[in-house]
């Protein structure tokens, strides 16, 4: 059986995080281990971050972007974050987080 189902989903809940996403997400896209999921769920952001975030979506097929239409709650979109993880592991991820290159795989290896 073959399946498409990532080993690490990372979660980004993210509101008016467009000064440092960029970043944040190179950062993460440039990782040593490429197996992961991003799952980025914008808050309803009033600044650029919806822009930066379909951009980067657009180049990632493993960013899974999802903007609220209404400000649901800092909780709240923590746990929709959450809900949408399929991979065996589970991180968080700050829009302002910055991670050496190997930080995932490194992670990995040792949980495994």
């Amino acid at each position: 059986m073959i399946t498409n189902k990532p080993k690490v989903s990372i979660g980004m809940p993210v509101y008016n995080g467009e000064k440092y996403l960029r970043e944040s997400l190179d950062a993460l896209v440039s990782q040593s281990f490429i197996d992961f999921e991003l799952i980025i769920s914008d808050n309803a952001s009033k600044d650029g971050t919806s822009d930066i975030c379909i951009e980067y979506s657009e180049k990632d097929n493993r960013i899974n972007y999802f903007r609220q239409p209404v400000n649901i709650s800092g909780w709240e979109n923590f746990k929709y974050v959450l809900n949408e993880a399929q991979g065996d592991y589970f991180m968080w991820s700050a829009a302002n987080d910055l991670r050496s290159l190997d930080f995932i795989e490194l992670h990995y290896n040792f949980l495994s």
